[in-house]
């Protein structure tokens, strides 16, 4: 049955929720802008950089069988959650609700109590399966199965000077105490004291790396005792 979404952990006939029509499955569009140059034919584009795609709605139209169970729901579609989606199983997308819900057709007793949800999906669909991996020694390989570069979590044990070969990237890391977060979606480095973070940007030189599709290899130098990778592997 493809009568169902995933939001925050939760399917929505939980709460009562079907779903009469999902999303169409869609590309997202990439960020680029045109202009024409005189004396050429055609136009000029420009990329705004590596592989940017904007985020796209994915409207979902649903019914529902007992209206008193409304506020539970405002309630439970709010913020910024995973969304995953019957019609495109083994992954889920981050995700806001967009649109103002109107529930004044069910409210009036039209039989069929349809109403839409819009959902404002980020362009990627990440991985269900996209477990951890812990390296030991220095010149391993890990490979990305998706079609597109993933964002990775990558926590560095270790001390002193240490540098990082991520793939293409390369990461200088400064008289290094204990560990520390290479965040690429936050685009911060930091280490957990306790449930605090604390910011290590200024020890850190190089870009936050990514993992293509394919195959990465993964080195350093200096005094590591484990390298943990999060992959967040992700197709377009």
């Amino acid at each position: 049955m493809n009568d169902w979404f995933l939001w925050n952990g939760t399917r929505c006939t939980d709460y009562g929720i079907h779903v009469l029509n999902q999303p169409d499955i869609v590309r997202p569009a990439e960020r680029v802008s045109t202009e024409k140059v005189f004396g050429r034919s055609g136009t000029l584009t420009k990329l705004e950089g590596d592989a940017v795609f904007d985020e796209f709605i994915a409207p979902v139209e649903c019914i529902i069988r007992d209206t008193s169970r409304l506020r539970e729901i405002n309630a439970w579609l709010h913020g910024d959650e995973k969304v995953a989606f019957a019609n495109r199983t083994g992954g889920f997308f981050y995700a806001r609700v967009a649109n103002q819900i109107d529930y004044a057709k069910i409210l009036r007793g039209n039989p069929h109590r349809s109403f839409t949800i819009n959902f404002r999906c980020q362009p990627f669909l990440y991985h269900d399966d996209s477990p951890a991996e812990t390296l030991l020694e220095s010149g391993a390989f890990i490979v990305n199965p998706g079609t597109a570069a993933s964002e990775p979590i990558i926590t560095v044990i270790g001390s002193g000077d240490i540098t990082l070969v991520i793939g293409q990237y390369i990461i200088e890391l400064e008289s290094i105490e204990a560990s520390i977060i290479l965040d690429t979606p936050r685009m911060e480095a930091y280490k957990m004291d306790g449930i605090m973070p604390v910011n290590q940007n200024a020890i850190m030189t190089g870009e936050f790396p990514l993992l293509v599709p394919g195959t990465n290899a993964i080195s350093w130098t200096g005094n590591v005792v484990s390298l943990t990778i999060e992959p967040n592997w992700r197709d377009l």
